[in-house]
């Protein structure tokens, strides 16, 4: 599917077809409709299509006729019954009478611009643009810090429940967003090698107030960088932390079951001995002999419970 947005009255609202100065929002487009809107604006069908690929990596293009930017942007996907964090590529395609964003999810950075969910709506101005596609980056470059905030959340809420008690899903949740921060962290290195090759640009940036956001956007995405790099390590740590905890849950256990071994093992012996087939068994003669076993063998189980406990070797 697609949308095309045009300025009407100093807001950005949807239009009917496509025309002059217009943004074409496309979401996991046909073959149809990449063809329509390649027919349209007169431009390649691989720009257009560039972000249908789920493994492309971020590049920018800067041709006579167009100029592509794709970059990698943060979204949610269900993975092991649990929202998880992922990325998908988004390609802004900027000709002379339009800009072109495609994905093959829903990105909260682009849709935020149709909502005004992070800033009102009319802040924004679809005929510039270079200015818009630089608001579009700058959106991103935010989504993955809210993202990791989350995350840093999560690993906290994990940290703080182990210290009560630790779980196996404890370690599966861990490694989960460990791997969220694989993906940002590839991502956000690939996006910022795009960003820095396009504030070198100078042809196409060239009025100030455009400078200035370009800058922010190298900033803000640097820093979403820096946050996924310190966070992966804190994650690493904690992660060490349970499985050192889960390790020595169980040699706190086997330790256990060794000294009840060696405990059982003493009553064990007394019953062999006596329960020997020779004629001469001491105090097999007495009526009371029976009793008195039983007494000194609760009485060897005591002392050696008791012997575990001063060496530190019981429980």
């Amino acid at each position: 599917m697609y949308e095309v947005y045009g300025m009407v009255d100093g807001r950005a609202v949807m239009v009917d077809e496509i025309k002059g100065n217009v943004w074409i929002n496309m979401i996991r487009p046909t073959e149809e409709e990449i063809m329509e809107v390649v027919t349209k604006l007169r431009v390649s069908r691989d720009c257009i299509a560039a972000a249908l690929d789920d493994e492309e990596g971020s590049r920018l293009e800067i041709q006579n006729d167009y100029s592509l930017i794709l970059i990698d942007a943060p979204a949610t996907e269900i993975r092991n019954q649990r929202e998880e964090y992922t990325t998908y590529p988004l390609s802004i395609t900027i000709t002379s009478n339009a800009i072109v964003t495609v994905c093959l999810q829903n990105i909260f950075a682009i849709s935020s611009l149709m909502t005004g969910k992070v800033k009102p709506i009319n802040t924004i101005n679809v005929e510039k643009h270079t200015r818009f596609a630089l608001q579009i980056l700058f959106r991103v470059a935010l989504q993955y810090q809210n993202h990791l905030k989350l995350i840093e959340k999560k690993r906290m809420a994990i940290e703080a429940s182990i210290r009560n008690s630790t779980q196996r899903n404890d370690l599966f949740e861990l490694h989960e967003l460990e791997s969220n921060l694989v993906y940002f962290k590839t991502s956000l290195s690939m996006n910022l090698s795009v960003v820095d090759r396009l504030s070198k640009q100078f042809k196409f940036i060239t009025e100030p107030d455009d400078r200035d956001l370009m800058e922010d956007v190298s900033i803000e995405t640097n820093q979403a960088l820096e946050m996924t790099m310190t966070y992966s390590e804190i994650i690493k740590g904690t992660r060490q932390l349970v499985e050192s905890d889960i390790n020595n849950s169980l040699a706190s256990v086997m330790k256990f079951l060794t000294s009840i071994t060696l405990i059982i093992s003493i009553p064990t012996m007394l019953s062999g001995i006596f329960g020997m087939n020779f004629s001469v068994i001491p105090l097999a003669g007495y009526d009371w002999g029976f009793w008195a076993m039983i007494a000194v063998m609760v009485i060897s189980v005591v002392f050696g419970i008791e012997y575990l406990r001063k060496r530190n070797m019981w429980r």
